[in-house]
């Protein structure tokens, strides 16, 4: 019966070193893919290529709004708690103004 504890104990323990693992290595490439991404739009890119780059990504969401000069997609990190986005800004004609990484 103790043997049986002490073979939970470590059980429970490795299981939960292994999902601390994986939690903090999804945490990093999450962290990376917004900051790849938000790299990658420069002015004048098109919408299209924007959101064809973003629909690539596993690890983040994004949203549209638009506005009187055309609009903002904002892409972020859910891992992050939504503390970590990229802030994309196009004109009326879809082609990116500018990206911003943005922290809360």
């Amino acid at each position: 019966m103790m043997i049986t504890r002490s073979l939970l104990t470590v059980f429970a323990g490795v299981l939960l070193v292994g999902a601390l693992i994986a939690v903090t290595v999804m945490w990093i490439e999450a962290k990376k893919e917004v900051m790849y991404l938000c790299g990658n739009f420069s002015p004048g890119v098109t919408k299209k290529s924007v959101f064809r780059q973003l629909d690539t990504a596993n690890l983040l969401t994004y949203d549209t709004r638009f506005t009187a000069n055309g609009s903002t997609t904002i892409a972020r990190s859910p891992l992050h708690l939504d503390g970590l986005h990229c802030r994309i800004y196009f004109t009326k004609d879809e082609r990116v103004a500018h990206a911003q990484m943005m922290l809360k």
